[in-house]
């Protein structure tokens, strides 16, 4: 079971991206990261975020998505090489890439083992994630009204920051932190924007917001943003302790 993003594809990247200047920072971290290297496949390539800029300073880069509405942004936004595609079933010959990419996949996978293993099938060096520390008080509180509606929010997977936990990354190199909008969390949590809201009753999805909108909060939460590298053959060996 892998979600879809089709129906937020309009909004993804005003829901999910970055202001320019931390943009900046990331694509240049990445360039500096992957400077020896040619290949990557982009996981989860949605509307080809970080894709689209690798592929503009001459990476050779194929995205998968199962959302055909992602890869249909990703597309007009120029970018080459996608394919519909499960992360849990890659039609790719072994060590096909040099690098993986995977943001803000894995938790949406539920066999995210299985995903683990067809990344590092087909690829011969790196994983690469790119995270980030710190929620929006409006959404800690969305999620802890949400219980006292008797609502629990499933993880089908395991986000990259907590494969960093089992999994130790050879590098882990902070960005930047910046401050981030609680209103605009307020609007996009309205707008049932994030995943983990779509099977929530929509009668219980309004009473929450209507409680929510009477808080206190202040305008603005610390994000702060991350590169996490992974040597691939660390992860094969994970998969392995855990296959036995």
């Amino acid at each position: 079971m892998i979600v879809s993003f089709d129906r937020v594809a309009e909004i993804y990247d005003e829901t999910r991206g970055y202001p320019i200047f931390v943009m900046d920072k990331v694509i240049k971290t990445l360039l500096d990261e992957l400077e020896d290297y040619i290949s990557i496949l982009d996981v989860g390539v949605g509307t080809a975020r970080f894709s689209k800029p690798l592929q503009a300073h001459g990476y050779y880069v194929v995205g998968i998505d199962v959302s055909l509405k992602m890869l249909k942004k990703a597309v007009e936004k120029g970018m080459h090489n996608v394919l519909i595609s499960s992360v849990c079933s890659l039609s790719f010959r072994d060590n096909s890439f040099d690098v993986a990419i995977s943001v803000g996949l894995l938790h949406l996978v539920k066999e995210w083992m299985v995903a683990l293993r067809e990344i590092t099938r087909v690829t011969r060096n790196l994983l690469v994630s790119v995270i980030h520390r710190g929620r929006s008080p409006a959404s800690e509180e969305y999620r802890n009204l949400l219980i006292t509606q008797g609502c629990k929010i499933p993880q089908l997977g395991i986000p990259e920051r907590e494969l960093e936990v089992i999994v130790k990354p050879v590098k882990s190199i902070d960005v930047t932190t910046y401050g981030a909008s609680v209103e605009q969390s307020l609007t996009f949590l309205d707008q049932k924007a994030y995943s983990h809201q779509w099977d929530i009753p929509e009668e219980t999805h309004r009473r929450v917001m209507q409680q929510l909108k009477t808080m206190s909060f202040p305008k603005v939460y610390s994000e702060k943003v991350e590169v996490l590298v992974w040597d691939i053959k660390n992860i094969c060996d994970f998969i392995q302790l855990r296959k036995n």
